[in-house]
């Protein structure tokens, strides 16, 4: 939680540094586009390696998603996207499992408790059908990390889970683009309407934080008022 906090203030920082600073007149999109698509495999590993690291730590895999249309063409987007959501997924999966997976065993809830007999006995239609709701919801990442589905069922049911969602972002993704290079960035009226777009854009981010936060909280081992008897208990 404090990591996401983190970052949520230091991207709004970074924003209102670039405004203020009238940093933001010297950015050129359009040449770091060019030149990531000039790099490469090269540019193409270093979207799927800050995918795998950010995604994690709590950066939305859809800031991912609808940019890589951006850069590269659909084709070539999706199969970028798609390697970097599983990518990141198996990081997730695999510090979740290596690190804690133990002591949360201990200490699961009863509701948790049947989910992961569930992952145990249907693994890969279980995390097919989480991956189609939930995509890659960094709760549930860790979720599956610390449960005892097997890793091929867990990498089977991701490859094939995230493909609905990443195809559409994709598409959704490309129209951005076209909308993007019928409206280009430098004609917009920053000068005029520069704070109002800061202040939508920090808006919008805080919603979706909330909500995302709220509905996330349902995949939570915690359940409140409910502890298993059976469970070992600690002080």
């Amino acid at each position: 939680m404090r990591v996401r906090l983190t970052l949520v203030a230091a991207t709004i920082c970074i924003t209102v540094w670039l405004f203020a600073s009238g940093t933001y007149a010297s950015l050129d999109p359009e040449a770091m586009r060019t030149w990531l698509q000039q790099a490469g495999a090269l540019g193409g590993v270093l979207f799927i390696s800050a995918y795998c690291v950010l995604q994690p730590l709590g950066v939305r895999s859809l800031l991912f998603l609808l940019t890589a249309p951006l850069i590269w063409d659909p084709a070539t987007a999706f199969a970028l996207s798609w390697a970097g959501t599983l990518a990141a997924s198996i990081a997730a999966f695999g510090f979740a499992r290596f690190v804690a997976r133990e002591w949360v065993q201990r200490r699961l809830p009863p509701g948790i408790r049947r989910l992961d007999e569930r992952l145990t006995s249907r693994g890969l239609r279980t995390v097919l059908l989480l991956r189609l709701l939930f995509f890659t919801a960094p709760t549930l990442q860790f979720a599956l990390g610390v449960s005892r589905v097997r890793l091929g069922a867990f990498v089977t049911g991701t490859f094939f889970g995230v493909v609905p969602f990443t195809a559409l972002m994709t598409l959704l993704g490309a129209q951005i683009n076209a909308w993007l290079a019928a409206h280009p960035i430098s004609t917009w009226p920053w000068d005029r309407f520069g704070p109002l777009i800061l202040v939508t854009i920090v808006v919008i981010l805080a919603a979706a934080f909330v909500l995302i936060r709220k509905w996330q909280g349902k995949l939570s081992f915690a359940e409140s008022g409910r502890v298993n008897p059976n469970l070992e208990q600690v002080p």
